[in-house]
């Protein structure tokens, strides 16, 4: 039972449902094999929630759930930080996750707020870049020639989906 709670209705519950288990079994043990139901039921006539002790085990940063989806948070982070591509290392840098919990529950959202972490993460097809405000693209190229020219044919990126790969953090 989880720490905080005053009395274990779980093991009672259980307690009961063994009990029911044995009185079954010997009513039932003159009957033929296949005769006998199996499956067990116990209707709850009074039930006492700690809703108190409940919302701070479940809700709250001294619970262990919220310990617990720290530690597998930070692992996802670092997985990804690991994983992504590195040009300048500013993708690899902003990748940061924020803990949030309320009355409904916990969230984690782990992410970039880069524009361009999304193209990074699903890839993009084959693609022509044009200017928005200028005549001309000016960028360095690859021999850190200054270029300008009015058209960009882009090859496209292969997906590299290094967020979702850290989804195996969070299985049990």
């Amino acid at each position: 039972m989880p720490k905080g709670f005053p009395d274990s209705w779980a093991l009672w519950g259980l307690g009961k449902a063994l009990q029911a288990l044995k009185k079954g079994a010997r009513s039932g043990s003159n009957l033929p094999i296949g005769s006998r139901g199996s499956g067990i039921s116990y209707k709850f006539s009074h039930l006492n929630l700690y809703e108190e002790e409940l919302r701070k085990y479940l809700n709250t940063p001294s619970g262990d759930l919220w310990t617990y989806l720290e530690i597998r948070g930070d692992l996802a982070v670092s997985g990804a930080r690991a994983m992504v591509g590195v040009r300048t290392g500013r993708l690899k840098a902003s990748i940061h996750k924020k803990h949030l919990g309320n009355v409904t529950g916990q969230y984690l959202w782990i992410g970039s707020n880069l524009h361009y972490a999304y193209a990074h993460h699903e890839g993009t097809k084959p693609h022509i870049i044009r200017p928005k405000n200028d005549q001309k693209l000016v960028f360095r190229g690859k021999s850190r020639a200054i270029v300008h020219t009015a058209v960009v044919r882009h090859p496209g990126t292969r997906p590299n989906p290094y967020l979702r790969a850290q989804l195996v953090h969070f299985k049990k």
